[in-house]
């Protein structure tokens, strides 16, 4: 039983989110653990950076695994290879605890991000909804 409202009012905002939501909001945690785990290593604190790292794993795994590759196409296919690079990536950054790496992997999923994002903004102007939790 959830006693924080924090908590609550998470939980509610990811049961009520639309799926373009639910999207932009795996790729704004990407980008938090990324940032969270490049100030691990920099704070030379090796298990934060760790398990940020595998949070940001489990996020692009989560990706991976929902792509719809028979519907999806080319577009699929082209994600798949950029999602299974970036996991590549983090599995480099966290053997050697190189904050460049992250870095780069950061600017992968922010563009990634940008870009659903505007698809997302697409897709209401064209289906006329509200953006509300999109």
């Amino acid at each position: 039983m959830i006693n924080h409202p924090f908590q609550k009012y998470q939980d509610q905002s990811v049961q009520t989110a639309t799926p373009e939501r639910l999207l932009l909001m795996l790729f704004e945690g990407a980008m938090r653990f990324c940032k969270e785990a490049i100030i691990g290593i920099n704070k030379m604190d090796i298990q934060l950076a760790n398990d940020k790292i595998i949070r940001v794993q489990n996020i692009i795994n989560e990706l991976i695994i929902t792509l719809d590759r028979d519907k999806g196409g080319d577009i699929a296919e082209n994600l798949l290879a950029i999602y299974n690079y970036i996991n590549q990536r983090l599995v480099e950054a966290n053997i050697k605890k190189d904050p460049i790496i992250l870095e780069e992997v950061f600017d992968h999923v922010k563009s990634l991000y940008e870009a659903f994002r505007e698809a997302a903004q697409s897709i209401r102007v064209q289906t006329g909804t509200s953006g509300t939790n999109a």
